[in-house]
């Protein structure tokens, strides 16, 4: 190897390294964000933070669940009724249950009246969606809200054979048996024995406004409500109105 002088002269003074190109400026997840067209970001948003969203909207639903909880906690039931089996021409309206009736009883707007309307089939005409309504029945029923039962002749028979109402020749005031009077109507109990589980609403103002079916205007008041003054409050509202 031929040393020259010009090759001695950069051993005595070697030439400093190159200096390494400084690393591009990292961007950040919204100028990422930015770049992407529409597709790629909805896939970036979703494989990297959709840990993060599932928390969040948990969180959501466990804080709208207790809101709701505590907001319902400040209204009162006054009163669950439920239409079964109405097969009028036209839709059940419950305005003046729920509406004209509280009104009268001078109640406030965080008092208020369930109401709802299912159909049933008894027997072995019985269908799934009929065992299910039979179960919540019972459910309600067990845990004392339903109160009143606004149904056919087959309804009220069915409940009736389980001693589910209240007999009323024997539990209403002698105000209220004076301005049932012959609309009650009876069905054999648990022991045979017919009684009046119910009062004969049909041709009632409302009735009429409620659009109850004709076939399906037997009240009955659930044997163990414990909102008696609200059913008799309703009867007398519905019968001297």
């Amino acid at each position: 190897m031929k040393i020259t002088e010009e090759s001695m002269r950069r051993q005595e003074h070697p030439q400093p390294p190159s200096p390494k190109p400084a690393p591009a400026p990292k961007r950040s997840e919204l100028e990422k964000l930015k770049a992407m067209c529409w597709k790629d970001r909805a896939w970036y948003i979703w494989n990297y933070y959709k840990v993060h969203m599932a928390l969040a909207l948990i969180a959501v639903l466990a804080l709208q669940v207790v809101i709701t909880s505590l907001y319902r906690g400040t209204f009162d039931t006054m009163l669950y009724c439920m239409v079964i089996n109405s097969r009028s021409e036209e839709e059940i309206d419950f305005t003046a249950l729920q509406e004209d009736f509280p009104a009268k009883q001078d109640w406030g707007k965080k008092e208020l009246i369930n109401a709802e309307s299912v159909y049933i089939t008894y027997g072995d005409n019985a269908s799934e969606l009929s065992y299910a309504t039979l179960a919540k029945i019972s459910a309600l029923v067990f845990s004392q809200d339903l109160d009143i039962m606004i149904g056919d002749e087959e309804t009220i028979r069915h409940f009736s054979s389980l001693n589910g109402y209240l007999d009323l020749e024997h539990g209403l005031s002698p105000e209220l048996l004076g301005l049932v009077g012959g609309r009650l109507f009876y069905a054999p109990g648990e022991d045979g024995i017919p009684r009046a589980y119910a009062v004969d609403i049909s041709g009632t103002p409302f009735a009429a406004d409620t659009h109850l079916g004709q076939e399906a205007s037997l009240l009955a008041v659930v044997s163990n409500t414990a909102r008696r003054g609200n059913t008799d409050a309703l009867l007398r509202y519905i019968l001297a109105p």
